[in-house]
């Protein structure tokens, strides 16, 4: 039995329960950054409770006075008063029991798993979005081999330190800065494989597009004499 057809402000509807859930969710992590979903779920949980759930057996239970006064302008107030208080105790458990905690486990708390699976879905998305338009890691090694070159530094080389330091710096990992540095410094890569070449120049591509972007033509001169080592020379 689908319980919000009776009581339709009980349970926000989807999108609207979804908005909420967000603007709570990110109104919290603004205030403490390690703020989970688990605890936005908890909050909301608590809010249904207190302030859907008693809302809105006080409006029920508040129109059932005012009708009942209304056919009971003769009796005591003093009696009335005990009965209505009678009443709010003993018919609380009647629809907690029918309506509230079907409505409850039934509808919103449904619904609302349904918002958090859907928000962690758009952040999967936008962090995938965010790793497409970033450079691979080779690409950002091919910049930083260029740019040192460029600005007369000492040449990259591949030790613990500069490793850890360039992992650092561009927030990737150790192994994969490493593996990087053998391509680019020694020519190290599996010439027997076609696709591992067409990543590399897909690398390449994407380092001289940095430049072209930056007007830099003799970095892009530096990358092209640079393929051609990899590309056609032995591994040092």
């Amino acid at each position: 039995m689908k319980y919000i057809k009776f009581l339709p402000e009980l349970v926000q509807p989807q999108d609207l329960l979804f908005k909420t859930f967000r603007e709570q969710h990110e109104n919290f992590k603004n205030h403490n950054p390690f703020w989970s979903l688990s605890a936005t779920r908890r909050r909301l949980i608590t809010s249904f409770w207190v302030k859907n759930v008693f809302e809105n057996y006080v409006s029920l239970f508040l129109g059932g006075i005012l009708i009942s006064l209304a056919f009971n302008i003769h009796h005591p107030v003093q009696q009335l008063l005990i009965i209505f208080f009678l009443v709010f105790l003993l018919v609380f458990p009647l629809l907690f029991a029918s309506i509230y905690y079907p409505a409850f486990h039934n509808e919103f708390l449904t619904q609302l798993d349904n918002c958090i699976e859907c928000y962690k879905g758009k952040q999967l998305e936008g962090i995938q979005e965010c790793k497409k338009q970033q450079h691979s890691v080779i690409t950002l090694m091919l910049i930083q081999h260029i740019f040192q070159q460029l600005a007369a530094l000492d040449p990259l080389i591949n030790n613990s330190v500069t490793v850890k330091i360039l992992a650092r710096q561009y927030g990737i990992s150790v192994k994969s800065v490493d593996s990087a540095l053998n391509l680019i410094l020694k020519r190290d890569w599996d010439r027997n494989s076609v696709r591992k070449r067409t990543e590399i120049l897909n690398d390449f591509e994407a380092a001289k597009e940095h430049f072209r972007q930056l007007s830099s033509d003799k970095a892009i001169t530096l990358l092209e004499q640079l393929q051609q080592k990899i590309l056609h020379s032995p591994a040092k």
